[in-house]
């Protein structure tokens, strides 16, 4: 009687814990596709184009609030700055002294979205 016993249960014991994984399984499965973090930045395909100490933005988006451009320099001092926009995208950069790096970060909504560096 007591091997009866003893086997039913680690029949119990074993069945519970193949439910118990299947269901664990199961959960991160379904779980899985709305964990997924989706971060969409309208900036990721923007770029700039440097020439005769001109900085123009190409493929900026077309947004409801203003897009800053920051331009700071080695020591993080704001230099110059300015709206832009896919109309209105150039920045002129002649009153900057030449041979320095600068940084040029685009703000949208007091956060930073996209930044570069610019060598004159």
């Amino acid at each position: 009687m007591k091997k009866i016993i003893i086997a039913c249960l680690l029949l119990a014991g074993a069945t519970g814990v193949k439910a118990q994984a299947t269901a664990s399984a199961a959960n991160w499965e379904d779980n899985s596709a709305h964990n997924t973090i989706q971060q969409d930045n309208e900036f990721a395909n923007t770029e700039i184009n440097v020439e005769h100490r001109r900085v123009a933005f190409s493929e900026l988006p077309d947004l409801k609030k203003a897009t800053w451009a920051i331009i700071t320099d080695g020591a993080g001092n704001v230099m110059t700055q300015k709206r832009v926009t896919p109309a209105d995208n150039s920045m002129d950069l002649h009153r900057l002294p030449k041979g320095e790096m600068y940084f040029v970060t685009l703000v949208y909504k007091n956060k930073s979205q996209k930044a570069f560096v610019v060598h004159l």
